[in-house]
This record gives C-alpha cells, sequence and structure tokens, in this order.
C-alpha cells in the first residue's frame, strides 16, 4: 500500500471528556466531517480523506468515546446511542462555522441522518455510507430489551486480555469485516496498543453492552424528515443486505434522499474511494463550496 498522506492529530475537549480525532486537508478549506462506525475509529477515513483533500477539502474525523485513541467515558456511564447525539452536538458547537458536509459511515452514518433532523440549519449536505436510518424497536419488546439491556451492564468486566501476536487479531477483524486484511491492519493499528510485550484493546469493553433502549419506528421517521434537503445513502454492492431490503420503505422517511451503489462491502469507502469519491463529488456539485 502507498505511504499516505499524514494527518494532523487534534484533541476535540468535551467538558469531562476527550475525543482524539485526524485532519487532513487545508485548513481554509471547506469542511467535511466524518464520522466513523461502531468499534472503528477515525483510520476509516485514513483512505477517502486524503483523496478529498486533493479535490480542495478539508476533512475533520474525530474518534468516538470509548474508540481509538478518544477517552472512555467515566465509570459508572455506558454508551446509550443518543449520547452519540450529543457528543456530536457539542463538537459542531467548536467548529467556527457548519461543516459544509455531515459524513458518515454505519454507526456514524446512522448519527449524522438523525443529528441532520435535528439541527438542519446545521448540515448543508448529508452523505451516509451503508447507514439508512437507526435500528428500531419491535412492537411489544420494549421491556424485554431494558431488562436485557440492564443485564448486559451488570456483567462483570475482568482484567483486559492481552494478546502475544497481532496478526490472529487482523485476521479476525477482516473475518468480522468481511474485508482485506490491510483494511484490518489500519483500523487496528488506532483500536489497540503495544505494552509489556502484548496487545490490548483500547476500545471500552462498555461498547459491547446490549441497547436498553431503541426509538420507534414513529419516532425514527420523524427525525429523519425533519432534513428538508437533499441527502445522499452510499450502499456497497456486496454491504449489509438488510440495507437494500430496507431501502424502499425507509427512503419514504426522508424528505429527499438519493442512492448510490458502489463497487465493495460495508466498508465500501476505503475497498473503493475513486468510486466514493466520485460519488461525493457529483453529490456535493449543486452546492455551494465555501459553507
Amino acid at each position: 500500500m502507498a505511504t499516505l498522506p499524514a494527518a494532523e492529530a487534534i484533541t476535540l475537549k468535551l467538558d469531562e471528556i476527550s475525543l482524539a480525532a485526524q485532519r487532513w486537508g487545508e485548513h481554509d478549506a471547506p469542511l467535511i466531517l466524518a464520522l466513523h462506525g461502531w468499534l472503528d475509529n477515525s483510520e476509516s477515513f485514513a483512505l477517502l480523506a486524503p483523496a478529498l483533500a486533493a479535490e480542495g477539502y478539508q476533512v475533520l474525523a474525530p474518534d468516538w468515546a470509548g474508540h481509538g485513541l478518544s477517552d472512555h467515558r467515566a465509570e459508572g456511564n455506558h454508551y446509550p446511542f443518543l449520547e452519540y447525539l450529543y457528543d456530536l452536538h457539542r463538537v459542531m458547537a467548536q467548529l467556527p462555522s457548519p461543516p459544509c458536509c455531515l459524513l458518515g459511515h454505519s454507526m456514524g452514518g446512522i448519527v449524522a441522518q438523525l443529528y441532520a433532523g435535528l439541527y438542519p440549519e446545521e448540515v448543508p449536505a448529508l452523505v451516509a455510507i451503508e447507514a439508512v436510518g437507526p435500528l428500531v424497536s419491535e412492537s411489544g419488546k420494549a421491556a424485554e430489551r431494558l431488562r436485557h439491556g440492564f443485564l448486559s451492564r451488570q456483567k462483570p468486566q475482568g482484567p483486559l486480555q492481552g494478546y502475544d501476536k497481532l496478526a490472529p487479531l487482523v485476521a479476525a477483524r477482516a473475518r468480522s469485516g468481511d474485508f482485506d486484511e490491510r483494511y484490518a491492519r489500519m483500523l487496528l493499528a488506532r483500536n489497540l496498543e503495544f505494552r509489556g510485550r502484548r496487545w490490548y484493546w483500547r476500545s471500552d469493553p462498555r461498547l459491547r453492552e446490549r441497547s436498553a433502549w431503541m426509538m420507534t419506528e414513529s419516532q425514527a421517521r420523524d427525525y429523519l424528515s425533519g432534513y428538508r434537503k437533499p441527502a445522499l445513502v452510499v450502499l456497497g454492492e456486496q454491504g449489509y443486505p438488510q440495507l437494500k431490503l430496507a431501502w424502499p420503505k425507509r427512503k419514504e422517511w426522508f424528505y429527499d434522499v438519493r442512492q448510490e451503489l458502489i463497487p465493495g462491502g460495508h466498508h465500501c469507502h476505503m475497498e473503493s474511494v475513486p468510486q466514493m469519491v466520485q460519488a461525493l463529488m457529483n453529490y456535493l456539485s449543486g452546492k455551494p463550496k465555501a459553507c
């Protein structure tokens, strides 16, 4: 793999926690704020961001709390989905002006879509990769989900397990992501640390707790329909099949949305950078670059 342009390391302070972030491109260029998916980190955009910088944009990609190099939430706290929305709200408040585009992958795409519905005035353009709105609660399952969520939080956390070798971790991440090991290595470089001759996860174990609450379909539709501007959804040809199945219904939840299909799987933005850039440029071409 060719050497990638170095990113600038940035720290975003959000009162009780700090988020690590990476920035690519010129500081005076129009800003794309890029949000990664669950259990990934900002390296998810390390291939795409330099290509966008070459098109005249800058890209700022934070690690979510508990991910990558960012702080973990304090003891006694957890990672309910709505906290990601609030963290994004606090990140947006630190920017000198709204980004010209809010871009998210997977969970980051869902957060971006919901945030755009809440604060449409802050989101001139919205692009989600492998995301068509949030998971929603099944009718009659709310109490069961809440109980299981509480039980998940009560499971004792044992000592962190160290690993002697990196290769099995890379192979396991590549299998779970259904992508090449080179992409797994990129993500793991920021999700692992090496100390005492062993590899340890940086990611907060509490990220894997079951969600105790999900919004209803009606609530999700209300959030998404609040964004009254054209939006873009990019799906991988070999991405999550449930997203393509949900698309005919979910697209009606948006005011104006179109879909682009590009080669690759769930991480198609890493696997097919030229096609991802083209989809973004086609979408952004009708919007003012200086937002």
